[in-house]
């Protein structure tokens, strides 16, 4: 039983976090992060999932005003 939990914990903190993603504007050289890492409330199996969509909606928004990916 207390293996169990101890995956379910280990489980959920990988879930939160996710690689921050950088991208730069090519016209004025700023760069920015999507920060991977995001904790949201919420049932067990959906958490994952959640920091992911919060994760792609920031890329979306940035790439949205030109922003590109910097390779790492």
């Amino acid at each position: 039983m207390r293996q169990g939990l101890l995956l379910i914990a280990l489980l959920l903190f990988a879930a939160g976090c996710a690689a921050d993603v950088k991208l730069r504007n090519p016209a004025t050289g700023e760069i920015t992060v999507c920060k991977g890492g995001y904790y949201t409330r919420g049932a067990i199996g959906m958490l994952a999932q959640t920091a992911k969509d919060l994760q792609m909606r920031c890329l979306d928004d940035y790439q949205r005003q030109g922003y590109e990916r910097v390779p790492e």
